[in-house]
């Protein structure tokens, strides 16, 4: 029995809902998917929902004053009901006032900067950009290299780059990796290699350190403290290019400003007891360090501050503002409509 399903017969749906790869983006969600839950546009963004309306970036008709949400799965509504019971949709609630959803499922936060500039043609006249970000970089921290390029890792990095690679190597170089790349170097360039260089570098010891030795390697060194720096300044660029004003609030984690309820507990005592089906919750089951959390949390205010950005804590709210009988995760870190209506509230106010 999935215990998901049955509290949150919801996540059924979001399960099955696909990706599609896009350049640039690398991927978004299922484009024009339709349901009773969960509505998509043609680039894969979900609707916003007001009475009788639903509402995208490519509807013409839409007045009044414009602000975009941008972020990750929870963002996109991962857990509610409907389009309606999404934060962006009860940001929209006034008749007056629409925000778009820009949440793309398993984005990281350069992801969400692609998304905007790419849509930036779209969004004339938008007076706010919140950004509802800030999990799925520290995941990758906890559970990723950060030296494997100068962008920094993403949701299925792997299999792009397996795809990629396979389609450059001839077929012959394809199989000596395949068989061999575990036991050689990753300094080894396959594109490159001759066979004579090969059988050297397997039997041949001498050839192997001179090889090792004198191929460039060069890493980038990535930082979670230089992505951040990185996404943060050029949303800053954004904001005082386009005269927008930006706000970041940091999206919540079960732990970091909330205990559990009831059905909170159940949900992940079954997650984490199905890591085969769920691996990537091992990663999160790390990161509900709360010295992880203070750290994380001063290095995105430390940053904001110098970028006059305005930062909020939503886990400090939550824990201020919500008890343990309170049902509001779907999981560690997506919302219920409960959830998400503390939330809209909570960002409405600080963005007045």
């Amino acid at each position: 029995m999935n215990i998901r399903y049955e509290l949150a017969p919801q996540l059924k749906l979001y399960d099955s809902i696909g990706l599609e790869w896009v350049p640039h983006l690398m991927f978004t969600q299922t484009s024009n998917f339709r349901s009773e839950i969960v509505n998509t546009d043609c680039c894969g963004l979900r609707f916003n929902e007001k009475p009788n309306l639903n509402q995208s970036i490519f509807d013409e008709k839409i007045t009044g004053k414009k602000s975009v949400l941008i972020g990750g799965s929870t963002a996109f509504g991962v857990g509610s009901s409907s389009d309606q019971k999404t934060i962006s949709s009860l940001l929209s609630n006034s008749p007056d006032y629409h925000f778009y959803n820009l949440g793309g499922r398993a984005f990281n936060g350069f992801q969400e900067l692609i998304l905007y500039q790419s849509l930036v043609g779209k969004l004339n006249g938008i007076e706010k950009i919140v950004i509802f970000s800030g999990l799925n970089d520290l995941y990758f921290f906890n559970g990723m290299n950060f030296d494997d390029n100068f962008i920094g890792p993403f949701f299925f990095g792997k299999q792009f780059s397996d795809g990629m690679n396979r389609g450059n190597l001839s077929p012959l170089r394809a199989l000596a990796k395949l068989l061999l790349g575990s036991l050689i170097s990753d300094k080894v360039n396959w594109n490159n290699i001759t066979k004579r260089q090969l059988l050297k570098y397997i039997f041949d010891p001498p050839f192997r350190r001179e090889l090792n030795n004198t191929t460039p390697n060069h890493k980038t060194h990535i930082t979670l403290e230089g992505i951040v720096l990185r996404n943060l300044s050029l949303w800053s660029a954004i904001s005082n290019g386009l005269g927008v004003k930006v706000y970041y609030f940091l999206q919540p984690f079960l732990g970091w400003g909330k205990d559990p309820s009831k059905e909170e507990q159940k949900i992940i005592e079954f997650i984490d007891s199905n890591t085969r089906k769920f691996p990537s919750h091992t990663i999160m089951n790390n990161m509900k360090s709360l010295d992880q959390y203070y750290s994380y949390q001063k290095l995105l205010k430390t940053c904001c501050d110098k970028l006059k950005i305005d930062f909020f804590d939503c886990n400090q709210m939550l824990k201020e503002n919500s008890t343990k009988t309170d049902w509001l995760f779907v999981d560690r870190s997506h919302m219920n409509d409960d959830g998400n209506n503390l939330l809209s509230n909570y960002i409405g106010a600080k963005i007045e």
